[in-house]
């Protein structure tokens, strides 16, 4: 008999969120931040996503901005 009425895809969600938070704990948030941007873009790339959009700085645009992804035709 199940016993709570949290889904075990919901729980693995949590762990994995909550490891996520573990990951950038420690740094301030500004750090924090980019560091989550660049692995965002890292698992695009690894994907097959690319960036089409880039700011003054070379930098890729957050979603906030409208970043666009296309799937690569390899």
């Amino acid at each position: 008999m199940k016993t709570s009425n949290v889904s075990k895809a919901l729980e693995e969600v949590w762990k994995w969120k909550d490891a996520c938070y573990r990951d950038v704990a420690h740094l301030p948030f500004r750090e924090a931040l980019r560091k989550r941007i660049e692995d965002s873009e890292r698992t695009a790339r690894k994907l097959g996503f690319v960036s089409i959009e880039r700011n003054a700085k070379n930098q890729m645009a957050v979603a906030e901005e409208k970043a666009e992804y296309v799937a690569r035709k390899d």
